[in-house]
């Protein structure tokens, strides 16, 4: 299942110093969150990863499965109630075996997941 238009929406995308930066907005009506709590939903860190993925797919034009993730640091609880619209920041590196990817997904100083992987050509 593709998130994007479901669980997030991209508003813009800029590119600064090799780093393509998207801003999203969160969809608090996704049904995720109906179960991710009920009350009080928060954005699961497993979504935050695959918009990651979907935001460097976007990037680098190219369908990419994840191989590993060397770091995926949680850093904060996300909301879309508490905060509706965020940063994710992907830098891409060729590698021999495909592509390192260096990510972040904040709203100005706070940062709510850093991530480090090794995504290949699907």
């Amino acid at each position: 299942m593709w998130l994007k238009d479901h669980y997030y929406k991209v508003l813009t995308r800029r590119v600064s110093d090799g780093c393509s930066v998207f801003r999203i907005v969160l969809l608090p009506d996704c049904e995720v969150y109906r179960g991710h709590f009920p009350g009080h939903p928060v954005c699961p860190g497993a979504f935050n990863i695959q918009m990651v993925k979907e935001c460097t797919m976007e990037v680098s034009g190219k369908a990419l499965h994840i191989r590993t993730i060397k770091l995926c640091r949680l850093t904060a609880v996300v909301s879309p109630y508490t905060c509706t619209e965020l940063d994710v920041a992907v830098r891409l590196s060729p590698v021999e075996d495909g592509l390192e990817v260096r990510a972040r997904v904040a709203d100005g100083e706070q940062v709510y997941m850093e991530y480090k992987g090794l995504m290949t050509v699907v």
